[in-house]
């Protein structure tokens, strides 16, 4: 008859094998997403890039026209503009840079960002993805941490929102924090 001791250790066993199977698929699918945004944001920005070579183009060519005179309709472009429209608020996550309005951020963002703001002028920076899920009031599972905070987080940290720590914490940077208080 096989030990209480022994089905457990066997258990245990299995339950580890899985997690670590697990954790595999998840830094494989990580790894992939990390690589697909990386793309997308290329292409975003080379979108960017064109649509500002291209209105600047079409400036030089109607140089004759008066300013107030309408335009015909280009992709991508106002009547009468000759700037190009941004992308919809919240539908990417631009870099920081001196004038970034936090307001033009996807709502998640936006909501680490208040926490993380309010956390400093608390003095109580920098703050671990659960703390940053709590004050959030997000759901405290893991998915709901990674997902929603962590990943989130990772992002502004990249793209120099916020800056992370050794310990995997996260603060405000120096930037969008000067802004903030000003």
């Amino acid at each position: 008859m096989p030990s209480v001791m022994g089905l457990l250790e066997a258990e245990e066993r299995a339950a580890r094998q899985r997690v670590e199977v697990l954790r595999e698929q998840t830094d494989r699918l990580l790894a992939e997403l990390h690589e697909s945004e990386t793309d997308w944001q290329e292409l975003v920005i080379a979108q960017q890039r064109v649509g500002r070579v291209l209105a600047g183009q079409h400036q030089d060519d109607a140089g004759g026209q008066a300013a107030g005179e309408l335009e015909a309709p280009v992709a991508g472009r106002e009547s009468g503009s000759a700037a190009v429209v941004a992308a919809r608020p919240g539908s990417i996550l631009p870099p920081w840079s001196p004038g970034a309005d936090p307001g033009a951020l996807a709502v998640d963002y936006q909501r680490i960002l208040a926490v993380l703001a309010d956390a400093r002028r608390r003095s109580e920076e920098p703050m671990a993805c659960r703390q940053i899920a709590t004050a959030m009031g997000v759901e405290l599972t893991p998915s709901k941490i990674e997902g929603v905070v962590r990943s989130r987080a990772r992002r502004l940290a990249e793209r120099g929102w916020l800056t992370q720590t050794s310990a995997g914490k996260f603060t405000l940077a120096d930037g969008p924090a000067g802004a903030a208080s000003a």
